[in-house]
């Protein structure tokens, strides 16, 4: 269960252990239609220390089932209490080439009272506990593209630790990308870019549309569609772990704000992962299916902070 990984990936959209840097091929921007006059080349720009808050909502459902090969099957479920939290951020450095080097920090989590198991709801309160007084950075491009991501859990085991380095691939999907082009409404363009997380590498595809333009906010509505063939994840004496397929659709409407950082939005994603274990003469194949409801939102200030 890696409900610190999705917290994490909430935060840093938005010192110090590096996360596991993973060589990948560099993404691939295509425009498809540039949209209606006028157009032009969005770029972020946000201000230098103007410290921002967001909150965001996120609820995780889990279903699986298996059999192996003396015919017995299982089936599970599981509906996770949505995970809130609050976020400060601020662009703390611009580099000359435009780029922002923008810090993180959890303000606070809580775990809301939806009507889930007490045993799944304890499990998620210590994870959850174990990710309080998260701190992190991560540089942003002009266009968006985020790259040196690093965060410090001083609370967090290693297991959890393991989980957040994983989760850093995810932090950089989850953010939009404009293309080097003058765009207009109704303007369309694809990222295909190739990452690895939790030893699987996927194949994605992000798909945006520019829905909207009002002054130096952008609303851009998202596809983005993953897939995994088949690759090896441990191999131990006496046991075999195998990802057979996996796929994962994610759909969003995100308001982007060009001179801020907190995009105000929803999101909803789907995703069916299916595994072959074998040990020793017993093979397991192993389907799950999550299904994650996300949203974001900016705060106000604080009460008792003081302006920049």
């Amino acid at each position: 269960m890696r409900v610190a990984g999705l917290v994490v990936v909430a935060a840093a959209c938005g010192g110090s252990q590096q996360a596991a840097h993973v060589a990948r091929p560099e993404p691939s921007i295509t425009v498809v239609d540039r949209g209606a006059e006028p157009r032009q080349r969005l770029r972020f720009e946000p201000t230098l220390h103007a410290p921002e808050r967001m909150e965001m909502s996120m609820k995780v459902r889990t279903k699986a089932a298996s059999t192996n090969t003396v015919l017995e099957t299982g089936h599970g479920s599981a509906d996770l209490p949505t995970v809130r939290i609050a976020v400060r951020l601020e662009v703390t450095a611009l580099k000359p080439t435009g780029d922002a080097v923008v810090s993180f920090e959890l303000e606070g989590v809580a775990v809301l009272d939806d009507v889930v198991e007490p045993k799944i709801r304890r499990l998620v309160e210590r994870e959850v506990a174990a990710i309080k007084g998260l701190r992190g950075s991560r540089r942003m491009a002009p266009s968006g593209s985020l790259s040196e991501i690093v965060f410090d859990a001083p609370m967090a085991t290693p297991s959890v630790h393991s989980q957040l380095s994983n989760a850093v691939v995810s932090i950089r999907e989850a953010s939009v990308v404009f293309p080097d082009a003058e765009i207009g409404i109704g303007a369309t363009w694809q990222v295909t870019s190739q990452e690895t997380s939790s030893s699987v590498t996927w194949n994605r595809i992000a798909k945006y549309r520019l829905k909207a333009l009002a002054g130096t906010t952008a609303t851009v509505d998202a596809e983005i569609v993953m897939h995994a063939s088949s690759q090896e994840l441990s191999v131990e004496p006496n046991a075999t772990t195998t990802l057979t397929s996996a796929t994962s659709n994610t759909t969003a409407e995100l308001a982007i704000p060009l001179h801020g950082l907190v995009a105000t939005g929803t999101s909803n994603g789907t995703s069916e992962i299916n595994f072959s274990i074998v040990k020793k003469r017993l093979r397991i194949a192993l389907s799950v299916l999550t299904e994650t409801l996300s949203s974001t939102k900016p705060l106000p200030e604080a009460p008792g902070s003081q302006p920049p």
